[in-house]
C-alpha cells in the first residue's frame, strides 16, 4: 500500500502547492493496482496528473465538507 500526498497546502492552494489532497494505491493479489484519492482539495486535480491518470482512480472519498472540496 502506498500513500502520495498530493496536495496539503489547507484552504487555498499555492502556486506549487494545492489544497488537501492524498492518494492511496493498493495492489491485490492479481496484480490490479486500486487508486482512491482521499478529498480532493483546489487545486489538486492538476497536480494529481504527477502520479497518476485521473480516470484510472476508482473512488474518491470526501472525509467533510470544506470551501476547498
Amino acid at each position: 500500500m502506498r500513500l502520495t500526498i498530493v496536495g496539503c497546502s489547507g484552504s487555498y492552494p499555492g502556486p506549487e502547492a494545492p489544497a488537501s489532497c492524498y492518494l492511496l494505491e493498493a495492489d491485490d493479489a492479481g496484480g490490479r493496482t486500486w487508486r482512491v484519492l482521499l478529498d480532493l482539495g483546489n487545486g489538486a486535480l492538476g497536480a494529481l496528473h504527477r502520479y497518476a491518470d485521473p480516470l484510472a482512480v476508482d473512488a474518491v472519498l470526501l472525509s467533510h465538507l470544506h470551501a476547498d472540496h
